[in-house]
């Protein structure tokens, strides 16, 4: 088990120094990557959560060139904010859809949302400063400042029926 894991572990620390130094990847290698994450993490983490990762078919992704560990760091956050306040386990789903000749990536998660997360923190006077989203906003500020074509992105809390936080949405839209 544990070889496996390092084996795992390996790979994944050679895809993102891979592409750390590449401005843009191919769709197909971030997928990999995310998947990697992953099944890593689901060795980490047993039993306590479970995920689905879903790609168009029609999606040519050694085709598409993206900027590489965007959703990575929204797929870490969703698992140990989720995992650290939830009794059951958490459920994440990415979809990457073709929609309007764009091309869209969303993350998904059921678990208690950004707002009562931060509430949680604050009870537990954990000091952690979440970086993600705004080295994320920097870094496709800076991409868009360079193209013509600007990739989009949004973070939103979800809620249910009754107006009770249901999880996040991450969707990040890259025109084709």
């Amino acid at each position: 088990k544990a070889s496996r894991y390092l084996a795992k572990f390996s790979r994944l620390v050679r895809n993102i120094l891979d592409n750390s130094v590449e401005e843009y990847i191919t769709l197909d290698r971030e997928i990999s990557t995310i998947e990697n994450y992953l099944e890593l993490q689901k060795i980490r983490y047993a039993g306590k959560f479970s995920y689905s990762l879903k790609v168009d078919e029609n999606i040519a992704t050694e085709e598409i060139f993206i900027p590489p560990m965007l959703c990575q760091p929204f797929i870490e956050n969703a698992l140990e904010h989720g995992i650290k306040h939830r009794k059951t386990p958490v459920q994440i789903e990415i979809t990457v859809v073709l929609r309007d000749k764009n091309l869209m990536i969303e993350i998904r998660d059921d678990g208690v949302g950004r707002e009562r997360a931060r509430e949680l923190e604050a009870m537990q006077q954990n000091n952690h400063q979440p970086i993600a989203t705004s080295i994320t906003s920097d870094r496709l500020k800076a991409l868009n400042k360079r193209t013509k074509k600007k990739i989009l992105f949004e973070i939103s809390d979800m809620k249910d029926e009754d107006g009770k936080a249901s999880g996040t949405r991450v969707r990040f839209v890259f025109p084709c």
